[in-house]
């Protein structure tokens, strides 16, 4: 990092949703001095065969941080990025590069990470899953939460899943029929 770098205001990004049975992708980006916040969505259906063998998210994923600083007017003679590590980003960091901007990965935590979660919430809920998905805990818990949401209406809850990945073919989508196993002893 330059010394200059030290005089460059800091916007973070940000993914929830990734690994999430349901759903596309909450993409954010927080402004830390002013602590403006602002988030675009991947559709479900970047992650569902066809658009994802081409890796089409990751170049939406462009698209939205794109439109994302222009909205909060970040340039890079003013800004310095901090970029979550997770493989979503890694147009962005191409972009990022290629724009000129000040970048570095970094571990995100709160309050980005809240919001962006937050966020994906809130499209969970706007698809019908139950508010209780807020309280549910990221990770093994709400995937399995939300695989149940799925698999009490299959015919009309799937098409909310990320379809193309080869756990969903080989695994997820055959345990969508099973009936619940009560173990006798």
């Amino acid at each position: 990092m330059d010394e200059k770098d030290g005089d460059l205001r800091v916007v973070q990004i940000d993914d929830a949703g990734i690994g999430s049975p349901v759903g596309g992708a909450a993409i954010g980006a927080y402004e830390v001095e002013s602590t403006a916040f602002k988030y675009g969505m991947i559709d479900v259906e970047y992650f569902q065969d066809g658009k994802y063998s081409g890796k089409q998210y990751q170049k939406r994923t462009v698209e939205i941080i794109d439109n994302l600083f222009r909205e909060m007017d970040v340039a890079k003679e003013t800004y310095r990025i901090e970029i979550c590590t997770g493989h979503i980003f890694d147009n962005v960091r191409t972009w990022l590069n290629e724009e000129g901007f000040a970048w570095k990965p970094v571990k995100i935590e709160n309050p980005l990470q809240f919001f962006i979660e937050d966020a994906f919430s809130d499209y969970l809920v706007s698809i019908g899953v139950p508010e209780r998905i807020r309280q549910v805990e990221v990770g093994r818990d709400q995937f399995m939460y939300l695989f149940n949401w799925v698999k009490e209406d299959p015919e009309t809850r799937v098409r909310y899943c990320k379809t193309s990945g080869n756990k969903w073919k080989t695994k997820w989508s055959q345990r969508l029929y099973d009936k619940h196993r009560v173990r006798t002893h």
